[in-house]
């Protein structure tokens, strides 16, 4: 594979050093076929308590140099990118270019469904990426033209020791679009640390792929 590490920390422009990324999920293209598409939903668990470290969970693209996240943040006063956040959590569009690009950051609460999509604009050839809090659109970027999609994640990410347990949570309507059909990028198996469902299908001879709902449990990153 082409450009950065297949483990990306979320937050490589903050001042603190990444304690630990668990890849959940982690598909990889091959062939000819590439991401073109891509949509993941979070229902937002309760906050990490005590909340003590800065916690991330994030649905993500590795394009050719680029590394595109819808991140969902939860962080006590002084770090992240939300001001007093409590027991809520800090939702946004990011992309790990060579400026660091990201959108408006979104509040949102336990329970609430954060759905991030990602687009390559046949118009434009930038990677569309648009966050919705249950539904509403809340934040937006455009970067990263004519790069390919290689690999799709889902991660839960502690940022900033130290990090108490994330609270068990959900990924729904999850689903992958490919440039062209390949059924080798069906996942057979388990998922990583624990996680269960996410059973993949097609109806389209392996160009739409998607999933069951995702469960993760307690995590501690």
């Amino acid at each position: 594979m082409k450009g950065l590490s297949t483990s990306i920390s979320a937050w490589l422009t903050l001042a603190y050093q990444t304690a630990a990324t668990l890849d959940l999920i982690s598909l990889y293209t091959s062939g000819n076929a590439t991401i073109v598409e891509a949509s993941a939903t979070l229902v937002l668990p309760g906050v990490p308590n005590p909340l003590t470290g800065d916690t991330a969970l994030w649905s993500a693209l590795r394009l050719d140099r680029d590394f595109i996240q819808g991140v969902s943040e939860s962080a006590p006063v002084g770090l992240g990118y939300c001001l007093n956040l409590g027991n809520n959590w800090c939702n946004i569009a990011y992309a790990l270019t060579p400026d660091a690009e990201n959108g408006r950051a979104a509040i949102a609460a336990p329970g609430a469904r954060v759905r991030t999509h990602y687009k390559l604009n046949s118009v434009t050839n930038m990677w569309d990426q648009n966050i919705y809090i249950n539904n509403q659109s809340v934040s937006n970027i455009s970067t990263s033209q004519g790069q390919k999609g290689d690999i799709f994640y889902i991660s839960v990410e502690c940022a900033a020791r130290p990090c108490a347990a994330t609270p068990a949570h959900s990924w729904e309507s999850i689903s992958i679009i490919l440039s062209a059909p390949n059924l080798h990028f069906k996942h057979f198996g388990s998922w990583k640390f624990g996680a269960t469902g996410g059973n993949m299908t097609t109806a389209d001879g392996g160009k739409t792929w998607t999933f069951s709902t995702l469960y993760v449990p307690v995590t501690t990153p």
